[in-house]
C-alpha cells in the first residue's frame, strides 16, 4: 500500500467512526444512558462524558483549547473561514483570545493528517461552554459544522513559568 492509499483508508475511516460516535453520543444524551462508550479519534462534538470531565477538571486559571482541524474536501477551508471571522468576537467577549492560528504543513512525527492548528486561550472552562451556548455564536456555528471534516481538542493548563 503506498501512501496515498494509506492517507485514503485513514480518512475513510475516520469519517465512517465520527457518524458512529455523534450517533452514540447524542443517543446517550437523549436516552441517559451513561454507559455508552464509542471510540473517536476525530470528532464535531463533545460526548456528555467529556463535558462533564472537562468541567471538573482543575485548571486553576485559564486554559489553552489546541484545536487540530481537518476541513471538508469541497470548500471546506472557506466555509470554515466564516466561522473563524465571526468567532474571533465571541471569544473575545467571554474574556478569552485567539494566540495562533496556522495550516499544518508538514507532519514531521507520527502519522496525522490535520489541514490547521488554532490555540484559543479562555480564561476557565465555563467561559467556553458560556460562548458556545451564546445567541452570536450559534448564529457562526454552522459555518464550522458546514466546514469541518472533523476535529480533536485538547483542554491545556499551562505550566507556571513557562
Amino acid at each position: 500500500m503506498n501512501s496515498t492509499d494509506a492517507s485514503h483508508t485513514r480518512r475513510d475511516f475516520i469519517k465512517g467512526t465520527g457518524a458512529v460516535a455523534g450517533a452514540v453520543a447524542i443517543g446517550a444524551v437523549i436516552t441517559g444512558d451513561k454507559n455508552v462508550e464509542a471510540a473517536e479519534i476525530n470528532a464535531m462534538q463533545p460526548t456528555p462524558e467529556q463535558i462533564k470531565g472537562f468541567l471538573e477538571t482543575d485548571f486553576g486559571g485559564p486554559l489553552i483549547m489546541v484545536n487540530l482541524l481537518k476541513f471538508k474536501a469541497d470548500g471546506g477551508r472557506e466555509e470554515y473561514a466564516k466561522y473563524a471571522a465571526g468567532v474571533v468576537a465571541c471569544v473575545e467577549k467571554v474574556g478569552g483570545r485567539i494566540i495562533f492560528s496556522g495550516d499544518a504543513k508538514f507532519c514531521l512525527i507520527g502519522n496525522a493528517d490535520w489541514d490547521a492548528v488554532a490555540l484559543v486561550e479562555y480564561p476557565n472552562p465555563q467561559a467556553l461552554l458560556t460562548m458556545a451556548s451564546s445567541p452570536e455564536y450559534q448564529k457562526i456555528h454552522v459555518h464550522r459544522d458546514a466546514g469541518l471534516e472533523g476535529q480533536v481538542n485538547y483542554a491545556v493548563k499551562q505550566r507556571a513559568g513557562a
